[in-house]
């Protein structure tokens, strides 16, 4: 799949609720285990997995002041 194809995808899936998400994922994941070790089954590299979770919105939830719950104090300094 080309770089296009996958922004593509990813402007869609960004623009879908959660739940709605997690059913395209889940028909993938099927998907892949239909397909079994199949050649024509091509991986995407890291980068490109970086650029689709970026495009989706997928660690938005970070920027939420609720997720803060660690200090400077917590734990040891290493």
């Amino acid at each position: 799949m080309t770089m296009k194809g996958i922004e593509k995808i990813a402007e869609k899936l960004k623009n879908l609720p959660p739940d709605k998400v997690k059913v395209i994922i889940e028909f993938i994941d099927f998907i892949e285990q239909k397909m079994g070790n199949s050649s024509s089954h091509v991986e995407i590299d890291d980068a490109e997995m970086l650029i689709v979770a970026e495009k989706t919105g997928s660690f938005d939830f970070l920027t939420d002041s609720s997720e803060d719950i660690y200090t400077l104090e917590d734990g040891e300094p290493l």
